[in-house]
């Protein structure tokens, strides 16, 4: 497992999918749960990185425009949906959140998270040992560290907006990003 194996499961699930998140997950968790248990792990782990990688202020303003509001959980919610839509629209993203007005989303959708790609692994893991114990995984995923090179190459192919981290407040959001403002809020 790689990053560009993890992407490449996600954007053939995400194909596969057919627009439906449910199904996208149902069918990234059977194809990652056909992996080795520490290739299971090293996807978590990968996950991870892009996870925390997407942690911006003005990424989370983009989340609270699109989904009318957004909490803590909201935020790590919509992560794993910019996540499920691959490698480009979440690069695109991280350098400008207002390109998300660009992505091409099936027009009934009103909802922008993701929770079920944060137990993505897990339950791949689980139907790959057979253990319904989730703590086993949760003890080899705590044990399971990426190589630091391999953590420093997947954030280099990550370009920052010099803005990503501005402070900002609901009366900042048009000026943020006035294409997604313009759009769903």
């Amino acid at each position: 497992m790689n990053k560009n194996e993890f992407w490449e499961l996600i954007q053939i699930s995400f194909q596969e999918g057919d627009w439906d998140t449910e199904i996208q997950m149902e069918i990234l968790t059977d194809k990652l749960s056909n992996y080795s248990p520490e290739e299971i792990l090293k996807f978590a782990r990968i996950y991870q990185v892009y996870d925390t990688e997407a942690y911006k202020n003005k990424l989370w303003a983009a989340a609270y425009v699109m989904n009318g509001g957004c909490s803590d959980d909201c935020f790590d919610y919509f992560k794993g949906w910019l996540i499920s839509r691959g490698e480009e629209p979440y690069l695109n993203a991280l350098k400008d959140p207002d390109s998300m007005s660009d992505l091409d989303i099936a027009p009934d959708s009103d909802y922008f998270e993701n929770e079920d790609m944060l137990s993505v692994p897990l339950t791949a893991y689980m139907k790959n040992t057979g253990t319904d114990d989730m703590n086993v995984y949760f003890k080899k995923f705590i044990e399971y560290e990426l190589d630091p090179f391999e953590t420093k190459t997947i954030i280099d192919t990550i370009e920052f907006g010099e803005d990503i981290n501005v402070d900002w407040d609901e009366k900042d959001l048009k000026s943020l990003v006035p294409r997604l403002y313009k759009r769903y809020w």
